[in-house]
Parts: structure tokens; sequence; C-alpha cells
């Protein structure tokens, strides 16, 4: 195996790329968009690396693998010529009075489930000495130290740099509608495409995200911030230079229209109501994008033949990818003999459908 075109530039379809790269092998990007990749996906992220605060609404092997992701990312990190925004200082939940049962709940899920990464509940003193300005509308918190975030812009753009300086070939502005056409030029093709596989994967569907990109020289929080909501995961993730990402919608639409009004008013409101500096931020950018989800809303690694599809990474793409990037080069080394990983079973469980929760459970070659 010598030729691979990786289709699709998003988060994944960039590190698939020049990590085969760096395997020695001879890569092409394939992608529809221009190199800054505003289409992706992964635009409309806060880049939170936070297991347990997805932990209500995922299972228990997406909160294993983000934390085994967290602690891949600086290495990884490492290995780029441009530096990228990331930290590991915690996360801080909040909620309103009329909301504090569910942050108790959230809490007491957190003891029973997961011990091992223990929370600290603040009271309003405690709170004021680590977050000062969230004191002003809270009277309690619940700080998780072990969370973290990354600059996912700034790490697209380290990575398109990456790319060119490592010569790998990039045909850009180039949409691929079929993938399997590729299989007879090149040796192994990885479909990494998102929602524009969609028309191939039909178990994939979109699921509309939106966010706002946010300058405020008033606000001061220094970590990410969780508030307790009753219909959405609410956070805001402070960025370099007073810069602020208040997210996330979650919508049931494959819709890339602008941001609704609705939508706007109700990220508005919360981000202004954790904190009221929000009220003369300026908006710098309003961002709505379709991230590709399977019907639990968990990733798959799919293998046929030569082809293999990375997909449905739902709202855990910036949190899992370097596992998942990790499994997909095993699977890579096991279609190409690597000595030492000649064994079949590992490649045979991702060809017969196995999911990564079988996987972390111990279903391994």
């Amino acid at each position: 195996m010598k030729n691979v075109a990786v289709v699709g530039a998003g988060l994944m379809g960039r590190l698939s790329a020049l990590s085969l790269h760096r395997k020695g092998l001879n890569v092409t990007l394939f992608d529809k968009d221009d190199k800054k990749g505003e289409l992706s996906a992964a635009r409309a992220a806060g880049g939170l690396l936070t297991p347990l605060g997805e932990s209500l609404t995922s299972e228990s092997w997406i909160v294993e693998m983000g934390f085994a992701s967290l602690s891949m990312w600086p290495e990884f990190l490492q290995t780029l010529d441009d530096w990228v925004f990331f930290e590991q200082t915690g996360a801080v939940v909040v909620a309103h009075t009329q909301d504090s049962g569910d942050m108790h709940r959230f809490n007491r899920h957190l003891l029973t489930h997961w011990p091992q990464y223990p929370g600290q509940v603040l009271n309003r003193e405690q709170l004021q000495q680590l977050e000062p300005q969230l004191s002003r509308s809270f009277q309690q918190g619940l700080y998780l130290p072990q969370e973290g975030q990354i600059g996912n812009r700034q790490l697209f753009k380290a990575l398109q740099h990456q790319l060119e300086k490592e010569g790998v070939q990039w045909h850009c502005q180039h949409p691929v509608d079929d993938v399997h056409q590729l299989q007879q030029s090149f040796d192994l093709v990885i479909d990494c495409r998102g929602v524009g596989a969609s028309k191939q994967i039909k178990d994939l569907r979109g699921v509309r995200g939106e966010l706002f990109q946010l300058l405020a020289p008033e606000v001061k929080l220094s970590r990410p911030i969780r508030l307790m909501h009753p219909r959405y995961q609410l956070y805001i993730a402070p960025k370099p230079n007073h810069h602020y990402v208040v997210g996330a919608t979650e919508i049931e639409s494959d819709d890339n229209s602008p941001m609704t009004v609705r939508s706007a008013l109700e990220l508005l409101s919360a981000a202004y109501s954790v904190h009221a500096g929000f009220a003369e931020a300026t908006i710098r950018e309003h961002v709505s994008q379709c991230r590709p989800s399977f019907n639990d809303n968990n990733p798959q690694i799919r293998v046929a033949d030569s082809l293999i599809q990375v997909n449905g990474l739902y709202r855990h793409g910036f949190l899992l990818a370097p596992m998942i990037l990790d499994h997909l080069m095993q699977v890579v080394d096991r279609m190409a003999g690597a000595p030492g990983v000649s064994d079949s079973n590992y490649l045979n469980h991702f060809s017969e459908g196995l999911t990564f929760a079988q996987l972390i459970a111990g279903v391994k070659s």
C-alpha cells in the first residue's frame, strides 16, 4: 500500500492526511472547500475537551475515550510548527436558582458514575476565588478540575500550514461525489466527508449546531463555563484576547441556513444572564453548521475492501479526535500488513460493524 486518498479536509481529514503522510505514504487530500475550511462542521464548535460535561447525554465509553484523547492532545500539538491554544484548568458548572436542582442531579450523577474524577461543590466565596465575576450572578457552582479546551480554529490553521509545509498534495474546491471512483486510482481511500457522505452512508444524518463568536473586553472568565439549561447544553468558552465562544444549540435538522432569531435570542440572553458584561460585547461572527451523526450519536470507523469511512463524530469531534485517529492508524497498519500488527481480528471487528463501545469494553485482537 503506497497511494492513499483522503476525502474531506475537516478535522479528521486533516489529522488523517498528516498522520498518514508521516507514515511515509503518498497522500492526496480532496475537499470541496477552500483550505480555510469555512464549510467544515469543526467551525461550529467551541473546542471543549470536557468529558464529564458530556457524560449526562453520552455513553460511558465516550467519557473514557474523551479523557484518553485529552491526555494525547499536548503531545500531538508539539509536532506542529504553529502554536495552538490548549489548556486544562478545569471547567465550572453553574445554574440559576430555578435550575439549581439540575446541577445537583448532575453532581450526583458524577459521584455515582465517575467517582475517580471528583468535582468540587463551590459556595459563593469559593466561586469568587476561582472565577470572581461569576459570583455576581450565582451563589454556588461545581468545579470539574480535569476538563480542558483547545483553540479549534487555531488548530485548523496550524494543520493547514503543516500539511502545506510537509508537501501533502491537496486538491481544494474539488468535490468528490462518489468515493468508490477513487478506488480505481488509489490503494486506499479514507472518507472523512462528514454530512457530505450522507448520500452513500444512508444511516447518517445532520444535526444543526449554532454558536456565536464574541469579543468581550469587559468579561474576564478564565475557564469554560457550562450553564445548566432546561433545553440544551449551553457553554461559554474563553479564548485568548477577550474572545469568547457561546454555544451551542442542537437542532434535528440538516439545514445550513443562517441562525434564526430564536436561537440568537436564547444564546445571547443566556450568556448575558451569566455575565452582564456580554451586553457590550461585539458580535464577531455567528455560525451555523451541521454535524454528522448516526442514530446513536456515536462515531464509527467502517471498513470495506480498500475503503475506510470515518464519520459520525456528532458534537464530540475535538473531544475524541486523537483516539479515533489512533484507531484509524491501527486499521491502516493492519490493512498494510505492517510488522507486528498482522493479526486480522481487530480489522475484522470494524468490517463487521463493531462499535467503539464494544472495542473499549475489551473486544480487541
